[in-house]
This record gives structure tokens, sequence and C-alpha cells, in this order.
């Protein structure tokens, strides 16, 4: 699962031991992710190991680890932080309480919360840190995007790949109406949505989903978004195209079933990928990969019904 914890920057970049502890925990890969609480929360971070004197080389690693964690295992907070209120830790309480965190990590307990971790002493065996990679939720639209929401909220280049996606079906616009609600809550501005599938006896003609696909997708896709089509056929003595994926340039998750909304009486299984794997399945669904063959045209549709080729 994907969990979000706010973490003391101060406490971060005060200790190399502690820093070097906790960062290494977090990742769309491991189920953790770190809110930028406040938006400055990097800056907080180095800005604190420069006060505490730490060694050239110490303080270089940490800015280097910083710079991968920001695609690997930040994500925005969207919550306010005050500082005329108090310290941080007052600011991270006063929005647990509207807006709670999995968990805070902090220098101090600061009241004897079950909900904070001191950082010298987080364990991988505590409760709040255990974060499983694979769970299940409903297949409800509404349900599948909640479990999606860290990579969608994070993400600029968002794929969703099922061989059997199909944008004329009710079951599939559920969760693509969904999942595209929440892109667009936190801006739009350089995002990418694709949808990956696959070719097979049911598909429809291309020329009838160009014609139609705009009628199909009214009041799917968030105004100002636009969403592209891509069609693949596998080849002879090739790979296969079988299995579905959820694919961001922050990380991926395997969704066994698919994305279609079947119903409240039926779950789908989610898994999250290792890095690795999922730059490996971006990689074999780029526009120029061979690990397929494309079906030209691909398709761009808009929120205002325009279709055109791409």
């Amino acid at each position: 699962m994907l969990f979000e914890y706010a973490v003391e920057p101060k406490m971060m970049g005060s200790n190399w031991e502690i820093f070097r502890y906790l960062i290494e925990k977090f990742g769309f890969d491991r189920g953790r992710l770190i809110s930028r609480f406040p938006k400055r929360w990097e800056r907080e971070v180095i800005e604190a190991a420069q006060q505490a004197g730490m060694s050239d080389v110490r303080f270089k690693s940490l800015v280097l680890r910083l710079q991968h964690a920001k695609s690997t295992a930040l994500i925005p907070s969207g919550r306010n932080y005050d500082p005329s209120v108090g310290d941080w830790l007052v600011n991270a309480l006063l929005q647990h309480v509207t807006k709670p965190f999995h968990a805070i990590i902090a220098s101090e307990n600061r009241g004897g919360q079950v909900f904070i971790l001191v950082g010298a002493d987080v364990d991988d065996t505590n409760a709040l840190m255990v974060s499983p990679n694979n769970w299940e939720v409903t297949r409800v639209g509404t349900d599948l995007a909640a479990a999606m929401a860290p990579l969608l909220k994070s993400s600029k280049d968002i794929l969703f790949v099922d061989r059997f996606f199909n944008v004329e079906d009710a079951r599939y616009k559920e969760t693509l109406r969904a999942s595209l609600a929440i892109v667009a809550q936190n801006g739009i501005d350089g995002v990418q949505c694709e949808i990956h599938y696959g070719d097979h006896d049911r598909r429809p003609p291309l020329e009838l989903v160009e014609r139609n696909a705009g009628r199909w997708l009214a009041g799917v896709i968030p105004a100002g978004m636009s969403i592209k089509l891509f069609g693949w056929r596998e080849k002879a003595g090739g790979a296969d195209f079988h299995a579905r994926f959820l694919l961001t340039d922050r990380g991926g998750m395997n969704v066994e079933a698919g994305f279609s909304a079947e119903g409240p009486h039926q779950k789908v299984f989610l898994a999250l990928l290792e890095g690795q794997i999922c730059r490996e399945k971006l990689a074999a669904f780029a526009r120029h990969s061979t690990e397929y063959e494309l079906i030209e045209p691909v398709l761009e549709i808009f929120s205002d019904g325009t279709v055109r080729r791409v």
C-alpha cells in the first residue's frame, strides 16, 4: 500500500545517521512516501544540515539522495503550513486532525501520541512502518482511483496499460473518470495521460473509435486535459500482452484484473512494482518500442470532444 508520512525536516538534516537510515525506507516501490510538508521540505533538510556543520562528503551525499528522493519518494502534501501557529510538529499535529498522515516521524513525541514515531527509534517492525507491497481493493472506480492516488497526484507521465481497456465501456470509463479527476486536482501542466490497449478479436475497429471517442469520453476527461490511445499487437514469437499496469515516471503497480469497475462484489489485486521493473515496462510501451507492434494511428482525445491523430 502507499502510505504518506510527515517527516520532520530539521531532524532529517541535523543528524547524518538518522537521515541515511530513514531516507532508504521511503519510495513508491516500498509503499512509504514522504509528504512535502512544508513545500520547502527538501530545502529545510539542506539548511538543517548546513547549520549542523555536516562534513562536505556527507553533505554532498545528503543532497544527492534528496535529489533522487524527489522522483522516487516525495509527494505533494496539499496541506497548509503556518509558522505563526508554532513549530513544525505543532503544524503537523494540526494538519493530522483534518487530513491525517499515516504517521508523523519527529525528533520527539510531544504528548505521547500513538501516531508519532521518534526518528532515532524507527523500526521496520513497528506497525506504523509496515507497508504491504500488495493488497486488494473493491472493483469500484473511486476505490481503484483512491488506491492509485499517490501516483496519480505526483506523476507527469501516466499510463493505464490494459489489453482490454475499452473507452466505449462504462466500466472502464468509471475508473478513468475517477482517476483523471485526481490528476486534475493537482494541476495538469505538463501531465501526459495515456491508455495502452492490445489488439484482440472483440476490439472495435480503429476507424470507429476515431469517429466516436470524443462522444464516448464526454464528461470523463477534465477540462483542459487530453488522453492518448495507443493500440499494440503482439509479434509472432514475441512478448505477450497480458498483465495490466499503472505505470508512471514516479513508480508503478500491477493491477491484476484490470481497470474495469465490475462492482463492490469483486476485488482487484494490486502490487507495487520494483523501480527497475517499472522502467522496463515504460520502455516497452514507448512509442518507438520494438516490444510490440504499434497500431497506427495514435489518437488524442480532448475534453471538448476533439479527436486528432498524433
